[in-house]
């Protein structure tokens, strides 16, 4: 195991802090607030959780989710129209069983597709909650979550559950096809417990990616703090991030990838 680097200089806390997430169950999320952040949420049918946190308005706009109206459960974003043309086709409601069947599967469906392009955005693809919710506290130095690691109790945060990422697509829209336009990537080590690539850590002005308004300006902001052009996810082969998980990733990072129920 890696000799352990704390970025805590009091020492590990002893509990959760005010903007640590609370352990939930609610695979029907979509976007979730703290007092300090906001994290959007993905259901993929292979099982596990994705989740895109420190989300701003450029990521909403990428996704095609409202800021001033945001969805707080996922079938929000799906089936406002369902419901309307099934009543309007099936006012008798005869066949109902068939065609919740159809719908399921329709939810699924965009449920994936909505998944693969919260990927695209450098979302962490992880095994469950629980696991997120362990490396989130983890990475917050809280004492128990340190020491089960430090112990070799729990499997330390992998290179790809650790790293800090952002991304920003050339000439996209939130409706247009991610790639052709190509995209910057910026892919850091984080200042956790364990640092693996010292000459690569989080930059000091990482939050100056939150002053971008647009897709545009993000990748800008990115370039001017040394990220890499790609002109195509096929060009991508880097193993750090889930960019490309969604054509590989068919295992969890130290487990199985757990369903949950829609």
């Amino acid at each position: 195991m890696r000799t352990p680097v704390s970025r805590f200089s009091s020492g590990p806390k002893k509990g959760p802090s005010c903007g640590s997430r609370k352990p939930t169950t609610d695979s029907t999320r979509r976007v979730e607030f703290t007092d300090t952040s906001v994290s959007i949420f993905g259901w993929p049918s292979r099982g596990g959780v994705i989740i895109l946190n420190a989300a701003t308005h450029v990521d909403f706009t990428f996704l095609g989710l409202s800021t001033t109206n945001p969805p707080l459960t996922r079938r929000s974003c799906f089936t406002a129209t369902a419901s309307i043309e099934s009543s309007a086709n099936n006012p008798g409601g005869s066949q109902r069983a068939e065609e919740s069947e159809e719908e399921k599967q329709g939810d699924e469906d965009d449920e994936d597709a909505f998944c693969q392009r919260l990927l695209l955005l450098g979302a962490k693809w992880w095994d469950n909650e629980k696991r997120y919710q362990f490396v989130d506290h983890f990475a917050a130095g809280i004492q128990p979550f340190v020491e089960d690691v430090e112990e070799e109790r729990v499997a330390e945060p992998t290179l790809r559950e650790r790293r800090w990422v952002k991304v920003g697509w050339e000439n996209v829209t939130a409706n247009a096809s991610a790639g052709g336009g190509g995209f910057w990537i910026l892919d850091c080590d984080t200042n956790w417990m364990g640092i693996i690539e010292e000459d690569n850590l989080v930059p000091a002005d990482a939050a100056k990616v939150k002053l971008a308004k647009t897709m545009e300006e993000r990748c800008e902001i990115l370039k001017g703090m040394g990220a890499r052009f790609y002109a195509g996810l096929e060009d991508y082969e880097s193993e750090s991030t889930f960019l490309r998980a969604w054509n590989l990733k068919w295992e969890g990072e130290i487990g199985p990838l757990k369903k949950v129920d829609s």
